[in-house]
């Protein structure tokens, strides 16, 4: 018996966490599982720096002085309806979409930045015709045809009924998780769980 605490980022709980999860349950039924879920890299290291979990999973935390491991690294893909334009193909550069309002999110939401950063380095700001909150709302909302969206490609389901095109230059970002200290075995364990889900999901390591 006992309690598995684990903060991470909406995004995470959505594509990382669910396989790990399962595969937990599968070997520890009688250890229950807390989440403390954030909107923003910098919430989640202020939260365990704090001492607010047993471990962390989200995006490389910099300057992190306690132990980190890697699970992988992250694609995010461009998410569009099926009858858009742009829907040609599995690849876009993302310059080619400059001209396009998108579906952001929310400021202070940790993929607002990253939406940010990968369009200025293609050379431009992103117009915004929709801002969300929800990171699964995202790809549902370009779906519909209201802007492209960058999404985790790990969010997506198989049976998703949008374009899914691949952006040039690439958009990812590492995965790890960590801890304050050395992870006591509780925390250990999940952690060999999560690289394992990650390497057996197409992550890449």
């Amino acid at each position: 018996m006992g309690e598995l605490q684990i903060a991470t980022l909406y995004s995470i709980t959505l594509g990382v966490l669910p396989k790990a999860l399962r595969s937990w349950r599968q070997t520890h039924p009688d250890v229950g599982i807390r989440l403390f879920e954030h909107r923003h890299t910098d919430e989640l290291i202020e939260a365990m720096n704090a001492g607010e979990a047993d471990l962390a999973v989200g995006p490389e935390p910099a300057g992190w002085t306690g132990v980190t491991r890697t699970l992988g690294t992250e694609e995010l893909v461009v998410v569009v309806a099926a009858d858009d334009p742009a829907a040609v193909g599995e690849d876009i550069a993302l310059k080619d979409l400059a001209d396009r309002a998108w579906v952001h999110y929310t400021p202070g939401h940790g993929l607002a930045d990253v939406l940010d950063i990968a369009c200025a380095q293609a050379g431009f700001e992103p117009r915004v015709a929709v801002r969300t909150e929800q990171t699964a709302a995202a790809p549902a909302l370009a779906a519909a045809g209201l802007g492209p969206a960058l999404v985790p490609d790990n969010i997506l389901p198989k049976d998703f009924d949008g374009h899914i095109l691949h952006p040039q230059p690439r958009v990812h970002r590492t995965l790890t998780a960590y801890t304050r200290g050395e992870p006591d075995p509780l925390a250990a364990a999940f952690i060999d769980v999560l690289v394992w889900s990650s390497r057996a999901a197409g992550t890449r390591s």
